[in-house]
């Protein structure tokens, strides 16, 4: 098969040795997975080879699956990150999985004034007052930065303790009747429908 390698390491083949590689290659194509099942093929003599050689050329077979009976596959994505520069996600947080703030889904979360790009210290950081420009929920930073719920409450509870975020109050803390009101009116509403 090889000779050696030659002076730039690689090995190249010589053509001497073709009629036992073309031997190994006729082993190899006549191996198939249920070998065990069938019984040892005789050798046949190169007579009766040479009797049985086709007189027309084989005609290629139509490529399987048809492509009329074949239904469209979506394309799989396509992952950006490669496993050496992913982070999980809770590595992010130091472990932790409560805010000192009180964050619900629906807590509405945006940049304050006190949000400058020399003041965030993290990329983390970067990523929410760039999507936190104009208020968002707490679950859209989350579904935005593609982080557990968990783990997007404690980089927002972390960037409203050091004031680049201002946390809006949400209905479900000021306990007025208001809001039982709209829920009424809500569920009334679905009713009917």
């Amino acid at each position: 098969m090889s000779t050696g390698p030659e002076s730039s390491g690689r090995h190249h083949w010589d053509d001497r040795e073709s009629p036992q590689a073309d031997a190994f290659a006729e082993v190899f194509n006549r191996f198939t997975l249920d070998s065990g099942r069938r019984g040892r093929r005789r050798k046949r003599a190169p007579e009766q080879v040479e009797q049985q050689a086709p007189a027309q050329p084989p005609v290629p077979e139509p490529p399987w699956p048809r492509e009329a009976d074949e239904a469209p596959q979506p394309a799989e994505p396509v992952q950006e990150e490669s496993s050496a520069t992913y982070i999980r996600p809770y590595a992010w947080t130091g472990g932790r999985t409560r805010s000192n703030y009180r964050l619900e889904l629906e807590t509405l979360v945006s940049t304050s004034e006190f949000c400058h790009p020399s003041r965030l210290q993290r990329i983390e950081h970067h990523s929410i007052a760039e999507i936190c420009r104009h208020p968002r929920s707490v679950a859209e930073v989350g579904a935005l930065l593609g982080v557990p719920l968990g783990v997007a409450k404690v980089l927002v509870g972390d960037m409203a303790d050091l004031g680049l975020v201002t946390v809006h109050q949400t209905v479900s803390e000021s306990g007025t009747t208001s809001h039982f009101m709209l829920m009424e009116r809500v569920l009334s509403g679905l009713r009917r429908l």
